[in-house]
């Protein structure tokens, strides 16, 4: 009986091992699929834009979050997209 206990613990030792590694493992592969898919960090899409969006996005990013400044910058852009082509019509 002993034996048998000894066998069922060892047993259910080495599952436990075994779902931690595959834990591990999927958490892996999900950070692969994230950095492939996602976008780089807010630092490297910064660089991306004019100099005075990437100081409002270093500035202003971390405080009101990234993705609602962004918004408000793409926003700002079109509206002066717009009073370009109206001050060329006139």
């Amino acid at each position: 009986m002993s034996e048998r206990h000894t066998d069922i613990s060892e047993r259910k030792a080495q599952l436990v091992t075994r779902a931690e590694l595959d834990r591990a493992r999927i958490m892996l592969a999900m950070r692969d699929v994230t950095a492939i898919a996602a976008p780089g960090s807010a630092a490297e899409r910064a660089t991306r834009y004019r100099p005075a969006a990437a100081m409002l996005m270093s500035v202003l990013g971390p405080a009101m979050g990234t993705s609602r400044v962004g918004s408000w910058l793409r926003i700002a852009w079109i509206s002066l997209a717009v009073l370009r082509i109206a001050r060329s019509w006139k």
